[in-house]
């Protein structure tokens, strides 16, 4: 299979493992890299372009592909460009920070000859698969109540509070889980912490969620984790039904290290690079793409499902600045 010429856009947080992953991968051709900021130049996989120019970077010749990996206020105009150029574009959850933009992006689907995915890794975290397979094939019987949790460590909540928000950018994982395992959210009800631990917050948020069929789940968010304490994540999901129970549980790592440093969780799961080859649902995610670019395969979630997660986390933050109930049926009528 001949490997896609790519292209990726916003060189931070999560686009630097992307990078790394699709620099080390024998489908991927990293032709060029483009970030407004000059200063992220720094750590560019050798032998790949840098620019602050997305239309310089999107000009690259013979793309196949567009990695965007820029805060969601931005995901609109980023992919845009690559739309219009015919680009197969990965854009990175949350599908937008509006509906709005959402919308838009999904029209340029529909009338450009490029195609769009949004990426959210909990598809591919075998775990999560595993249990979306349990309750597909009735093992747990009917789902009656499901649970979740996402807290990240507190060196990316510095950089990324007040630029989003907890359920944007946290309960957005555990939303769109639990819907793929549950079906429709009809509403949440949402409170949030605002302690400004690591930034304008908030912090961290709590929220009830209502399914259509009648169940009802659990959300708890943050991003104070303190990194220092040796735990790097913490996520869980359990899921209740009539025949049965299934959970994924990250927070203890099967690799502890003891040091002089201190107690040292390794989490690989979501991404590492054992002997320099990228591990993990991420690596997994990326890889899925590139095939998808040449054969077509069908991407497991929808526009539609990444809208739908959107939603739901736009409702918890209605829910949290409003202090009530909000229903989804208030965003789309």
């Amino acid at each position: 299979m001949q490997p896609v010429r790519c292209a990726l856009a916003g060189h931070g947080m999560i686009g630097r493992e992307h990078a790394r992953i699709l620099a080390a991968h024998p489908l991927a051709d990293l032709a060029v890299i483009c970030d407004t900021d000059p200063a992220a130049a720094s750590g560019v996989p050798a032998g790949t372009r840098f620019t602050v120019d997305l239309d310089e970077a999107l000009d690259t010749a013979g793309l196949d592909a567009l990695w965007v990996c820029t805060p969601q206020q931005v995901h609109l105009p980023v992919v845009e460009a690559g739309m219009i150029r015919g680009l197969h574009v990965f854009c990175e959850k949350p599908f937008a920070s509006s509906l709005g933009d959402a919308d838009r992006m999904m029209e340029l689907h529909e009338s450009t000859t490029g195609s769009l995915v949004i990426g959210h890794t909990l598809r591919f975290d075998p775990n999560y698969v595993a249990v979306h397979q349990a309750v597909a094939d009735g093992k747990l019987g009917e789902v009656v109540h499901v649970s979740a949790r996402w807290n990240a460590p507190d060196y990316e909540g510095r950089i990324i509070s007040g630029r989003t928000t907890v359920p944007q950018e946290m309960a957005i994982h555990d939303l769109d889980v639990m819907r793929w395992l549950v079906g429709d959210i009809e509403r949440v009800y949402a409170e949030a912490a605002q302690q400004r631990v690591v930034g304008p917050g908030p912090d961290a948020a709590v929220a009830t969620v209502r399914f259509a069929s009648g169940a009802v789940g659990a959300l708890d968010h943050n991003w104070i984790l303190p990194f220092d304490s040796g735990l790097r994540s913490d996520h869980r999901l359990a899921v209740f039904g009539t025949r049965g129970s299934a959970y994924v549980e990250t927070r203890d790592s099967p690799a502890v290290v003891f040091s002089a440093d201190g107690l040292e969780h390794i989490h690989s799961g979501y991404y590492s690079y054992p002997n320099g080859v990228p591990y993990g649902a991420l690596p997994s995610e990326d890889a899925f793409f590139l095939g998808r670019v040449r054969d077509g395969r069908p991407w497991p979630l929808a526009l539609a499902d990444a809208r739908a997660a959107l939603v739901a986390a736009l409702a918890m933050d209605r829910s949290i600045e409003e202090g009530r109930p909000v229903d989804i049926a208030e965003f789309d009528g």
